[in-house]
């Protein structure tokens, strides 16, 4: 076996076991009877219709998202191909979030005409606004709940700010950057180096609105478990556990999403009472992703598998 492929192995065991490891590590160590108690028939009337209208929205989100970036863009590359696209990608990003980004950016190429650079620089700034929203709707609540080192958060925050900000100015400036000319001209940063600030700005709005819907998720799986909590505890904990899971070190975040959950909401509920939550919301959004990709979207899922497949990686 190469190394490829050796590779190519470890990227798809790896996540495996990480979750396999921490799911039995964490049923092994709280009362079972204590989480099958909190389960029950209410929380399937309230989760079931929930996930489905979160489904509909955030996906309506994300296609509007790949278009605001897609222009120009093919006469039949509208909101709904744009959506269908979106939906082929949660197949390999239940996996892990990078191999969601890889398929969406092999499908923007395909299907929206574009070059493989300019498809990454989308999925690319998506991803770059998400991580800044993330961490500011974090820092904010973290301050809000009275969570420890608030300064610190903020620090971080304002770090990632400069760090996105400021490299999108220096892509932007005119002139030559001498040596650095060629790593700005790259494909890569096409997006960042070129979408005018109005659409930018209608970018961050959307991507905005997709974390306070996951927010607004959130809230109902906590009251479908009749578990109080306050909005900055509730804002914090999420986001850190949004970040967690989106690691690339296990599978759909389950395992390090349910650690991170168990160990942010100590002081709600008991460790029984959260595992299940969590478990519940990840399967959850698991059987919702998959359902879309396989049946909104079935002939863009196996035509971005077989790439997956066939591509070294």
């Amino acid at each position: 076996m190469s190394a490829t492929d050796t590779r190519k192995w470890l990227q798809r065991i790896v996540p495996i076991v990480i979750s396999i490891g921490s799911i039995s590590w964490l049923l092994g160590s709280i009362d079972m009877e204590t989480l099958l108690d909190s389960l029950n028939w209410r929380i399937a009337a309230i989760l079931i219709p929930t996930l489905l209208a979160y489904g509909a929205v955030s996906l309506l989100i994300e296609a509007a998202s790949i278009l605001t970036l897609v222009v120009p863009r093919p006469a039949d590359f509208g909101l709904w191909e744009s959506a269908r696209v979106k939906s082929a990608s949660y197949l390999l990003g239940i996996v892990n979030y990078a191999l969601g980004a890889v398929a969406l950016t092999v499908l923007l190429r395909k299907r929206a005409g574009l070059g493989i650079g300019e498809s990454a620089s989308i999925v690319l700034l998506i991803s770059a606004l998400d991580m800044i929203v993330v961490l500011g709707f974090a820092t904010l609540a973290g301050i809000d709940a009275g969570e420890d080192a608030p300064a610190v958060r903020a620090g971080i925050v304002a770090l990632a700010a400069v760090g996105f900000f400021g490299g999108m100015a220096i892509l932007r400036i005119p002139g030559s950057l001498g040596p650095l000319e060629r790593i700005r001209t790259l494909a890569v940063f096409d997006a960042l180096r070129t979408t005018p600030l109005p659409r930018l700005c209608r970018l961050a709005g959307l991507r905005i609105s997709f974390s306070l819907l996951f927010i607004a998720l959130s809230w109902f799986v906590f009251f479908a478990f009749e578990l109080d909590i306050g909005l900055g505890q509730l804002v914090f904990g999420m986001m850190v556990v949004a970040v967690v899971s989106a690691l690339p070190i296990a599978v759909a975040g389950l395992g390090t999403g349910q650690a991170t959950t168990l160990y942010v909401f100590r002081d709600v509920a008991s460790a029984g009472e959260l595992l299940a939550l969590s478990l519940v919301l990840s399967a959850g959004m698991i059987v919702l992703r998959a359902s879309m990709g396989l049946f909104f979207a079935r002939e863009y899922t196996r035509e971005v598998l077989e790439e997956s497949r066939s591509t070294p990686q």
